[in-house]
């Protein structure tokens, strides 16, 4: 019960620092005049339907920046259905389609074009936009501007639809977002403290991307971890209330990874952590909600008052009381309108709700029905390969499956098969999960993926299952680009124990 007040107690005085620190009043920059155009990279994401990419586009090239202080980079993962201009030769736009089995995700899609760019000495700055969005004329200009003052940042994201047209768990959504981020995001940017980066829209300097390395941002829990990265070196991630973006209600994400997962975030770093940012951001990661809040109240309360207790039930109610004003204060210093405190206090009910939908029994059996109800849409290819146990080779076969999206492979020898257990994003992965599997029994896969002299293709314009053949054959021409594919062989594979996909 001592740990419970000592862990209650030490969020409610936080809190209470927040709801202050919230009072003073933000001077609205009207002149964001610099001495200096930064030169920026916009890279804009888009994955499975792109309806809103081509409007995007359109909104960034009519930029009030000057032109030749930004470029666009457009990378078209597995889209559906992509826009005209990306079929017509657009000086303004570098598009990069990847047309893999399956998307590869914006983390390594990321990663693959900040590879690429490493080396650009002209290159100051990168925006990371997803396709979903909507921007201002002037937000490159307002990037510019806070690029001076923040390293890493992130904008104000408005969930676009009036309220009249929302259903009311939407208007809850918007309401409780826009209170997260005048509020607590605000405040923390304001003390000097780091938010939980928004790996959907953000701003990152060159030069720190490059010190980081590159993204991991396969879930919600690596922006945790990227988060700390930044905090470990002292970098804070800043929320620009004045820099915006727009997306529909559709898209709305809470961006929390779950209790479970930053508890264990936090014990894994909490020995050792280099400096307050992240000593900070990581007691962030376990500070309660308003349930676990007002259940941990109620249970003190309670417990004073029928038992001994090192302070007095009047202390603990009092203490309620006061971070019920604080409370107050961050609505006042929120700025949200009048008629939104009823959807603000009917979070709790939505938040209720969320949790029921998503409690692992409901949502086993849930799935086991809407599984059984779904087609799935499987795609298969076989191809020949050969395997080896260094004395002789094996003709065998590989069926490379695709099941709404996630890959597998299985693995045919005669009569015999094997499938891999794991679903991976990434074709490359399901054959490296065979490949060691099969070198458990002394064998080897004679495939390119597995060869020395395979060399991936990594700009982006192509798929990761595609490369080149670096082995210089006799007869070779010298700078002949001889492509391959990870699952082809030849008479000339050398096993190569290590592969490097990037």
């Amino acid at each position: 019960m001592l740990v419970l007040y000592i862990y209650i107690t030490i969020f409610t005085i936080f809190y209470i620092i927040l709801a202050a620190a919230s009072l003073k009043p933000v001077k609205k920059i009207r002149d964001k005049y610099t001495s200096r155009d930064s030169n920026i990279c916009v890279v804009v994401y888009a994955t499975g339907k792109v309806d809103t990419l081509e409007n995007l586009i359109k909104q960034l090239k009519n930029q009030t920046y000057p032109k030749q202080r930004y470029t666009i980079y457009a990378i078209l993962d597995k889209c559906i259905d992509p826009p005209e201009f990306t079929l017509q030769t657009d000086l303004d736009v570098n598009v990069i389609p990847i047309n893999n089995l399956e998307p590869i995700g914006k983390s390594q899609a990321y990663s693959i074009l900040a590879e690429k760019l490493s080396e650009a000495k002209n290159l100051d700055a990168y925006v990371f936009l997803e396709a979903k969005n909507y921007v201002d004329s002037d937000f490159l200009a307002n990037v510019n501007f806070y690029l001076s003052k923040y390293s890493v940042f992130i904008p104000m994201v408005n969930y676009i639809g009036e309220y009249k047209d929302l259903k009311f768990w939407q208007c809850v959504k918007v309401t409780y977002s826009r209170y997260i981020a005048k509020f607590l995001l605000a405040t923390r940017t304001r003390l000097g403290l780091t938010n939980l980066i928004n790996t959907d829209n953000f701003v990152i300097r060159k030069d720190l991307l490059n010190k980081i390395g590159s993204f991991d941002f396969q879930d919600k829990t690596a922006e945790v971890i990227y988060t700390m990265k930044l905090a470990k070196e002292r970098i804070s991630v800043a929320f620009v209330d004045d820099l915006k973006v727009y997306t529909g209600i559709e898209n709305y994400d809470t961006r929390i990874p779950s209790l479970s997962k930053r508890i264990n975030i936090f014990w894994n770093n909490i020995t050792h952590v280099p400096n307050f940012v992240t000593q900070e951001y990581l007691c962030s990661l376990i500070q309660p909600n308003w349930l676990v809040c007002i259940g941990a109240y109620l249970i003190l309360l309670a417990h004073a008052y029928k038992f001994p207790f090192l302070v007095g039930y009047t202390t603990i109610l009092i203490t309620f009381i006061v971070l019920a004003l604080a409370f107050c204060v961050s609505l006042l210093n929120a700025k949200i309108y009048a008629k939104e405190y009823l959807y603000l206090f009917a979070y709790p009910l939505y938040s209720i709700g969320h949790i029921i939908h998503n409690f692992p029994l409901i949502r086993g059996v849930r799935n086991f029905f809407t599984n059984r109800a779904r087609k799935h849409n499987i795609e298969k290819m076989i191809t020949d390969i050969i395997v080896t146990d260094g004395k002789r080779d094996f003709p065998c076969k590989l069926e490379l499956i695709s099941d709404d999206g996630l890959a597998r492979v299985k693995f045919i020898n005669g009569a015999k098969t094997y499938t891999t257990k794991n679903n991976h994003l990434r074709m490359v992965d399901a054959i490296r999960e065979l490949a060691e599997k099969l070198a458990d029994y002394g064998l080897s896969l004679k495939i390119c993926q597995c060869c020395k002299y395979f060399q991936p293709i990594i700009d982006g314009s192509t798929n990761m299952v595609k490369g080149c053949c670096k082995c210089q054959f006799q007869g070779r021409t010298p700078g002949d680009i001889i492509p391959t594919l990870v699952w082809n062989t030849c008479p000339k594979f050398e096993e190569h124990n290590v592969v490097n996909l990037f």
